[in-house]
């Protein structure tokens, strides 16, 4: 913990002295000071970038996935992965499909499908009991654009080789108001659970 408080102090004092303030991503609990820069100094997002799929039979489920820097974020700024996807359900009919967006020239990245990246351990929510102490897995909004809405969806991706990503869909706790419940889906297309994606 000390080692950590020491590197932090050591960007503060060097980055200050240039104006915006540089906290590395890997770095748990670190409070963030308006317009400051969490930056993925080991160029850990890079290795979510590219197209990635799951195949189980007529199922298949598509993400694709870039790299922002320097995204504003709120109050402060903050290297993000973006992204679109497609599903298609195990009797071959596809239930979403929004990879033709994902050049879409949105105002900010933040509106994608899949957005943000949030570095957690094994310990955080959702929890990794096959994960080595230490180890970073990334986590990002998911959204479903025809059920907006969605209490506390989710994407956890967890790098296991250049060609192999685990990404875990976290699935919807209900609707943000009780009077949107009423004959309207409150689940993500997407079913909850874990896929294993290869690099294409």
């Amino acid at each position: 913990m000390k080692k950590i408080a020491l590197i932090l102090l050591i960007t503060f004092i060097t980055y200050s002295c240039k104006g915006q303030i540089i906290i590395p991503m890997n770095n748990d609990y670190v409070e963030t000071p308006d317009g400051a820069y969490l930056k993925d100094t080991e160029n850990f997002l890079d290795k979510f970038v590219g197209t990635w799929k799951y195949q189980n039979g007529n199922e298949e489920f598509i993400i694709i996935l870039k790299k922002e820097i320097n995204h504003f974020y709120k109050a402060y700024y903050k290297d993000i992965l973006y992204g679109e996807y497609k599903y298609v359900n195990p009797s071959g009919s596809t239930l979403v499909n929004t990879l033709d967006k994902i050049d879409f020239a949105y105002t900010s990245k933040s509106y994608h499908n899949i957005s943000g990246a949030s570095f957690i351990t094994n310990n955080l929510y959702v929890k990794c009991n096959d994960c080595n102490p230490g180890e970073f897995r990334v986590k990002s909004n998911f959204d479903d654009p025809d059920r907006k809405g969605l209490i506390d969806t989710g994407v956890i991706f967890r790098y296991i080789n250049p060609m192999t990503i685990n990404v875990k869909i976290i699935g919807s706790k209900g609707k943000v108001l009780e009077s949107d419940t009423d004959n309207k889906p409150d689940r993500l297309r997407v079913p909850s659970g874990e896929y294993i994606m290869t690099k294409q």
